[in-house]
């Protein structure tokens, strides 16, 4: 979702202007130097992230949003910082994904799948079950967009079952509604399926999900031509 003014900034005006414009000039080296001069190791990593989400939700622009968070990755993996790391790539693939596997940009695709795809063995070494089942989705939801109905549905998969083995039937049907999307899109002997499980899976976050989830699901069920 994109913010305006002051208030919203999670870094501030004044570093966000500086970093995009070096970022604008083709200058990514200035731009990492100058978050690299913010303080030590944890501040800078607090300052990539912000700096990264800024530049997507106020600069409105999830390209260069992309080209500082993958600096950031390296600085992040360099320092040991692998939660941070998982952090700066589940921002990549989701802020070009803000319709998650719809309306997505073609040419945006191949750094979509591969933040989504190194995300998922940080979340593996950290051990947190929860991220780890969106990291699964992430990269599902990203392999649907680019049309891998059997790569996404493998991933969605492996959510589900995270998901169930933390009984969160939330999270599970979030993986279960795109499982079905891949069917009813790509697996025309398993669309009458995949329409099933859609319906199923909305359900369960209209019963358990929170408003803007219950926003979301009319919006995915509408894409695959359901009600």
């Amino acid at each position: 979702m994109a913010h305006e003014g002051e208030g919203n900034y999670l870094s501030d005006s004044v570093t966000v202007n500086t970093i995009y414009g070096h970022l604008k000039d083709n200058q990514l080296d200035s731009a990492i130097a100058h978050i690299k001069g913010m303080g030590d190791d944890k501040t800078v990593a607090q300052a990539w992230v912000s700096v990264q989400c800024d530049i997507n939700n106020i600069k409105h622009d999830p390209k260069l949003s992309a080209q500082i968070g993958n600096a950031g990755v390296d600085f992040m993996l360099e320092k040991g910082f692998k939660v941070g790391a998982a952090m700066l790539l589940h921002n990549i693939s989701a802020f070009f994904m803000p319709n998650f596997d719809e309306n997505v940009d073609p040419s945006s695709l191949p750094t979509i799948l591969d933040a989504a795809r190194r995300q998922v063995p940080l979340r593996q070494e950290a051990g947190q079950p929860g991220p780890l089942m969106w990291a699964y989705w992430d990269l599902g939801v990203a392999e649907l967009a680019a049309g891998n109905a059997n790569e996404a549905i493998q991933a969605l998969e492996e959510g589900v079952k995270i998901a169930q083995e933390q009984d969160d039937k939330n999270s599970a049907a979030w993986c279960e509604i795109f499982i079905g999307k891949a069917k009813v899109k790509y697996r025309p002997e398993l669309k009458a399926e995949g329409e099933s499980q859609m319906r199923d899976a909305a359900q369960v976050i209209r019963d358990t999900g929170q408003d803007w989830e219950k926003e979301s699901i009319t919006q995915i069920l509408q894409s695959a031509g359901l009600h």
